[in-house]
């Protein structure tokens, strides 16, 4: 009982500042969002697919304290400041601008010691902490849903690229196939809150242009479908054999070529 009253705690202290952790490496604070900062502040900006590149190249620069990402321009800033009270100068020409800042080890409670109208809370066991991040879909890394574990890939891939993309990770994987409404609306909130809602694919085929989809690694049909209206269809009559999930739009599939990149999922049962 008690640690179960701990971990209610640790939630409350992690809303209360408006940080949201995304990965071992670097946790979301609203507090800044759409907040600008002086020039000399800016290591370097630059365009990338997502907020997973942007922050991977924030962890790769020892320099690096925090990065700003716009989700409509795609332009990431990797600053060498932690946003505060002085380095804050004002709002973004803008808007679409996330803040993220990158994780120092130190325990919850210091975290909210730069945020204005926060208070500091001391009594924080940096023990439980695994246990409070599981809650929240991890944007760099797996994620455990329903026994399976899956990987969000930004990079624009083809069917193909992707199929092998996902066989090549640790352990090795497979597109995600979708076979709930749960786990569809899932794969539609995990792109979202990571900053990418688009089109995903889905590792099932069309080979004979029955209209009927199967999917590769369980080689079964498809059970649970959530077609737009009008879908599945060969789009100008070229054959679309292959399917996405199209997660800026609650979700629903089309079928499109193989030959087209789009993002994508990755799931492992283990």
């Amino acid at each position: 009982m008690k640690c179960n009253k701990f971990i209610v705690f640790m939630i409350m202290t992690i809303l209360e500042v408006r940080g949201e952790f995304i990965s071992d490496f670097m946790y979301r604070n609203s507090f800044y969002d759409n907040r600008a900062t002086l020039e000399t502040n800016v290591i370097f900006t630059s365009n990338f697919h997502s907020v997973i590149d942007c922050a991977s190249h924030c962890t790769r620069r020892d320099e690096c304290e925090s990065i700003l990402f716009n989700m409509d321009t795609h332009s990431c800033q990797i600053l060498s400041v932690r946003m505060d009270v002085m380095s804050d100068t004002g709002p973004q020409s803008y808007l679409g601008w996330l803040y993220y800042e990158r994780r120092t080890g130190e325990p919850i409670a210091s975290l909210t010691t730069d945020l204005p109208g926060t208070e500091t809370k001391t009594e924080v066991n940096t023990e439980i902490e695994t246990e409070t991040t599981l809650s929240l879909p991890d944007c760099l890394s797996w994620n455990q849903y329903s026994g399976h574990w899956y990987f969000l890939d930004g990079t624009l891939r083809t069917f193909n690229e992707s199929r092998i993309y996902c066989a090549s990770l640790t352990p090795p994987s497979y597109i995600i196939e979708v076979n709930s409404e749960a786990e569809n609306e899932w794969l539609t909130n995990l792109a979202n809150h990571c900053g990418l809602p688009n089109e995903y694919w889905l590792n099932g085929n069309d080979t004979d242009n029955s209209g009927t989809f199967t999917w590769i690694d369980g080689k079964i049909q498809t059970t649970f479908t959530n077609w737009l209206p009008g879908e599945p269809s060969d789009a100008a009559g070229v054959p679309a054999e292959c399917v996405v999930s199209a997660t800026g739009v609650k979700g629903v599939w089309l079928d499109i070529t193989c030959a087209s990149t789009r993002r994508v999922v990755c799931e492992r049962n283990f």
